[in-house]
Protein backbone atom coordinates (compact mmCIF):
# COMPACT_ATOMS: atom_id res chain seq x y z
CA UNK A 1 0.00 0.00 0.00
CA UNK A 2 2.63 2.26 1.05
CA UNK A 3 4.57 1.57 -2.42
CA UNK A 4 1.12 2.74 -4.65
CA UNK A 5 1.05 5.82 -2.22
CA UNK A 6 4.50 6.36 -3.16
CA UNK A 7 4.31 5.99 -7.07
CA UNK A 8 1.36 7.79 -7.37
CA UNK A 9 2.88 11.14 -5.40
CA UNK A 10 5.98 10.48 -8.01
CA UNK A 11 3.90 10.64 -10.92
CA UNK A 12 1.66 13.46 -10.05
CA UNK A 13 4.99 15.88 -9.21
CA UNK A 14 6.27 14.41 -12.56
CA UNK A 15 3.48 15.54 -14.50
CA UNK A 16 3.53 19.02 -12.40
CA UNK A 17 6.55 20.10 -13.98
CA UNK A 18 6.14 19.48 -17.39
CA UNK A 19 3.84 22.01 -18.14
CA UNK A 20 5.25 25.09 -18.52
CA UNK A 21 8.05 26.52 -21.18
CA UNK A 22 11.25 27.81 -19.40
CA UNK A 23 11.76 31.05 -20.26
CA UNK A 24 14.47 33.10 -19.75
CA UNK A 25 14.02 36.70 -18.72
CA UNK A 26 14.99 39.23 -21.52
CA UNK A 27 16.72 42.59 -20.61
CA UNK A 28 14.36 45.26 -20.96
CA UNK A 29 15.09 46.94 -24.48
CA UNK A 30 15.14 43.57 -26.33
CA UNK A 31 11.75 42.65 -24.66
CA UNK A 32 10.34 45.81 -26.52
CA UNK A 33 11.75 44.65 -29.85
CA UNK A 34 10.67 41.06 -29.43
CA UNK A 35 7.08 41.76 -28.72
CA UNK A 36 7.09 44.32 -31.54
CA UNK A 37 8.25 42.05 -33.92
CA UNK A 38 5.92 39.11 -33.35
CA UNK A 39 2.49 41.63 -33.51
CA UNK A 40 2.36 40.48 -36.72
CA UNK A 41 2.50 37.17 -36.72
CA UNK A 42 4.78 33.94 -36.67
CA UNK A 43 5.89 31.86 -39.49
CA UNK A 44 5.11 28.00 -39.81
CA UNK A 45 6.77 26.04 -37.15
CA UNK A 46 9.99 24.32 -38.46
CA UNK A 47 10.44 21.18 -36.36
CA UNK A 48 14.42 20.06 -36.52
CA UNK A 49 14.46 16.67 -35.18
CA UNK A 50 17.89 16.16 -35.09
CA UNK A 51 18.75 12.72 -35.95
CA UNK A 52 15.76 11.66 -33.85
CA UNK A 53 12.99 9.46 -35.97
CA UNK A 54 9.46 11.18 -34.81
CA UNK A 55 6.29 9.90 -36.64
CA UNK A 56 4.86 12.20 -38.98
CA UNK A 57 1.28 11.46 -36.52
CA UNK A 58 3.33 13.40 -33.77
CA UNK A 59 4.61 16.38 -35.57
CA UNK A 60 1.26 16.68 -36.88
CA UNK A 61 -0.25 16.60 -33.32
CA UNK A 62 2.68 18.88 -32.20
CA UNK A 63 1.65 21.14 -35.02
CA UNK A 64 -2.02 21.19 -34.14
CA UNK A 65 -1.98 22.07 -30.52
CA UNK A 66 0.57 24.70 -31.80
CA UNK A 67 -1.83 26.65 -34.30
CA UNK A 68 -5.17 26.12 -32.00
CA UNK A 69 -2.98 27.43 -28.76
CA UNK A 70 -1.78 30.47 -31.52
CA UNK A 71 -5.27 31.16 -32.65
CA UNK A 72 -6.61 31.23 -29.33
CA UNK A 73 -4.02 33.67 -27.88
CA UNK A 74 -4.60 36.03 -31.20
CA UNK A 75 -1.03 35.41 -32.88
CA UNK A 76 -1.31 34.89 -36.35
CA UNK A 77 0.60 32.22 -38.22
CA UNK A 78 1.40 33.67 -41.64
CA UNK A 79 3.79 33.13 -44.20
CA UNK A 80 5.53 36.81 -43.95
CA UNK A 81 5.51 36.30 -40.25
CA UNK A 82 8.86 35.66 -37.79
CA UNK A 83 10.44 32.53 -38.80
CA UNK A 84 9.93 29.79 -35.78
CA UNK A 85 11.61 26.93 -34.94
CA UNK A 86 11.78 23.75 -32.87
CA UNK A 87 15.21 22.25 -32.50
CA UNK A 88 14.30 18.38 -30.81
CA UNK A 89 17.23 17.58 -28.10
CA UNK A 90 15.83 14.84 -26.94
CA UNK A 91 12.94 12.04 -27.69
CA UNK A 92 12.04 9.26 -26.68
CA UNK A 93 8.91 7.00 -27.52
CA UNK A 94 7.25 3.22 -25.90
CA UNK A 95 5.01 1.30 -28.17
CA UNK A 96 1.55 1.35 -27.76
CA UNK A 97 1.45 -2.01 -26.46
CA UNK A 98 4.21 -1.76 -23.62
CA UNK A 99 2.39 1.89 -22.86
CA UNK A 100 -0.92 0.08 -22.34
CA UNK A 101 -0.04 -3.52 -20.84
CA UNK A 102 2.58 -2.10 -18.58
CA UNK A 103 1.84 1.42 -18.17
CA UNK A 104 4.72 3.41 -16.06
CA UNK A 105 6.66 0.18 -15.96
CA UNK A 106 7.10 0.56 -19.65
CA UNK A 107 8.86 3.69 -19.41
CA UNK A 108 8.02 6.97 -20.34
CA UNK A 109 6.99 8.98 -23.86
CA UNK A 110 9.10 12.38 -23.88
CA UNK A 111 10.00 15.37 -26.30
CA UNK A 112 12.29 18.33 -25.18
CA UNK A 113 13.55 21.31 -27.25
CA UNK A 114 14.43 24.43 -27.63
CA UNK A 115 12.14 27.03 -29.44
CA UNK A 116 13.81 29.72 -31.58
CA UNK A 117 12.19 33.03 -32.80
CA UNK A 118 12.85 36.67 -33.33
CA UNK A 119 16.51 36.11 -32.24
CA UNK A 120 15.59 34.58 -28.63
CA UNK A 121 14.77 30.98 -27.59
CA UNK A 122 13.35 29.02 -24.67
CA UNK A 123 12.83 25.68 -23.70
CA UNK A 124 9.74 23.26 -23.91
CA UNK A 125 9.68 20.03 -22.45
CA UNK A 126 6.83 17.62 -21.56
CA UNK A 127 6.99 13.55 -20.53
CA UNK A 128 4.06 11.26 -20.55
CA UNK A 129 4.40 8.30 -18.21
CA UNK A 130 0.80 7.13 -17.59
CA UNK A 131 -1.03 4.50 -19.86
CA UNK A 132 -3.28 7.46 -21.01
CA UNK A 133 -0.63 10.07 -22.17
CA UNK A 134 0.90 8.77 -24.99
CA UNK A 135 3.27 10.41 -27.56
CA UNK A 136 0.32 11.76 -28.85
CA UNK A 137 -0.71 13.75 -25.91
CA UNK A 138 3.15 14.60 -24.92
CA UNK A 139 3.84 16.49 -28.88
CA UNK A 140 0.16 18.22 -27.95
CA UNK A 141 1.48 19.48 -24.65
CA UNK A 142 4.85 20.82 -26.45
CA UNK A 143 2.78 22.51 -29.33
CA UNK A 144 1.02 24.18 -27.07
CA UNK A 145 4.49 25.36 -24.46
CA UNK A 146 5.82 26.15 -27.68
CA UNK A 147 2.62 28.93 -28.57
CA UNK A 148 2.10 30.23 -25.15
CA UNK A 149 6.31 30.82 -25.25
CA UNK A 150 5.46 32.79 -28.48
CA UNK A 151 2.78 35.03 -27.11
CA UNK A 152 4.23 35.47 -23.47
CA UNK A 153 7.42 36.71 -25.41
CA UNK A 154 4.61 38.73 -27.50
CA UNK A 155 2.87 40.27 -24.09
CA UNK A 156 -0.27 38.41 -24.67
CA UNK A 157 -1.83 37.44 -22.03
CA UNK A 158 -1.81 33.20 -22.06
CA UNK A 159 -3.89 30.79 -19.99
Amino acid sequence: MRFISLSAICVLLLAACAGAPTMNPLPADRGHDVSVALTGGVSELQIDTGSFDISSEAKADLLGAFHAEMTKIGIPVTASGVPVALHVSEFKTRSVAARILLGALAGSDHIKGTVTVAGTDFEVADTGVTVVSGLGVVARNVGMQTADGIGHLAGVAVK
